[in-house]
């Protein structure tokens, strides 16, 4: 099976100007939107058989911003199935909003998806606006039921945060040791996650981890306690093999971009 792994998309139908500070990072940035499109230019999309997005679908956005996306990714990727999770600048209420049209709903989304002989579990490990994520008990308990359900299936993990403290100068998320023997005892074939926007490879509980680049922007720490904000299009195209699970990292742009400098 061959699958795209996008992440980090931070989309706005519209993003306000400002001055510095963080949110003058999208002042210069090429819409997300087009970022997917050349993406999918450079792959064969006649192969793929399903997208994972691994969260930060939107920026802080409101529920028109949700829907706006999700008419484009139908649009872009036609009859090619695809799952998402959520990340911390995913507003819950908003999103299911404007993703389901359902109101006043503020709930982790965990969902499933099946695709032939593999099942894709998104795990929900965000909560808005905390940058570190969460794994609390009655997250746990929702994956290992979904997990043992699927027992006599090999399995894809998605979830928005990174679990490997040594991979980002970002923290991780925590949990605790319950979390890591569930992910230790399945049949997970493949984790795959988003957040810091750098592209990475290890290993998780014994299972092959994976991080997506972004198609947004990505930071550089500067040696004067700044960040450097340049615009950068990577993503993920995997192949699942035998039990086997493949990654290469796909670079859209032939160059990154300068966007501007952050002191937080």
């Amino acid at each position: 099976m061959i699958f795209l792994h996008l992440s980090d998309i931070h989309f706005l139908r519209e993003y306000k100007k400002e001055d510095s500070g963080y949110n003058s990072i999208f002042n210069n940035m090429t819409n997300p939107i087009i970022q997917i499109k050349r993406v999918l230019e450079k792959v064969d999309k006649s192969t793929l058989d399903f997208i994972i997005i691994t969260g930060d679908l939107v920026e802080s956005g409101k529920s028109d911003d949700y829907r706006c996306l999700k008419e484009n990714l139908d649009s872009l990727f036609g009859e090619i199935p695809y799952i998402v999770t959520l990340g911390n600048h995913d507003n819950k209420k908003e999103f299911y909003k404007g993703w389901f049209n359902e109101e006043s709903k503020d709930e982790p989304y965990n969902t499933t998806m099946e695709i032939g002989d593999l099942k894709i579990i998104s795990f929900d490990n965000s909560e808005y606006h905390n940058s570190n994520g969460i794994i609390n008990l009655d997250r746990c308990k929702w994956l290992k039921n979904e997990l043992e359900k699927s027992s006599k299936q090999d399995v894809i993990l998605m979830l928005h945060h990174h679990l490997l403290k040594e991979q980002f100068n970002l923290p991780s998320v925590s949990f605790n040791r319950e979390f890591e023997e569930i992910i230790n005892k399945s049949k997970i074939k493949g984790i795959f996650s988003g957040h810091t926007h750098h592209p990475y490879k290890g290993i998780f509980s014994g299972k092959p981890y994976f991080t997506s680049g972004s198609l947004s922007f990505v930071g550089y720490d500067e040696y004067d306690g700044s960040v450097r904000f340049e615009e950068e299009t990577r993503c993920n195209l995997c192949r699942y093999e035998n039990g086997e699970m493949f990654v290469e990292v796909i670079d859209a742009l032939e160059k990154s971009e300068f966007l501007t400098y952050v002191k937080f």
